[in-house]
């Protein structure tokens, strides 16, 4: 098993990271994609951080599409 980031529902930082990969954008479509941060909401912190650096990552590779709809500005991309 890997490192868990939400202890209530057993989700592991791997799959957190792997939803915002195909297209999660908030804590909300983190929460519905694979349940994290549904529970007591303790890991919710940790969540936004590996949001944050999802969009870092994408800001430095030069997807500004992704960072836009990432901040909620002019709509979202189709998801693939």
């Amino acid at each position: 098993m890997g490192r868990l980031l939400c202890h209530c529902l057993v989700v592991e930082e791997a799959e957190v990271r792997r939803v915002i990969r195909q297209g999660a954008r908030t804590l909300e479509d983190i929460g519905v994609r694979c349940d994290a941060g549904t529970g007591c909401g303790s890991c919710r912190a940790g969540i936004a951080i590996l949001l944050d650096e999802e969009l870092r990552r994408r800001a430095q590779r030069g997807d500004a599409d992704d960072v836009l709809a990432q901040l909620g500005l002019f709509g979202t991309k189709p998801q693939p």
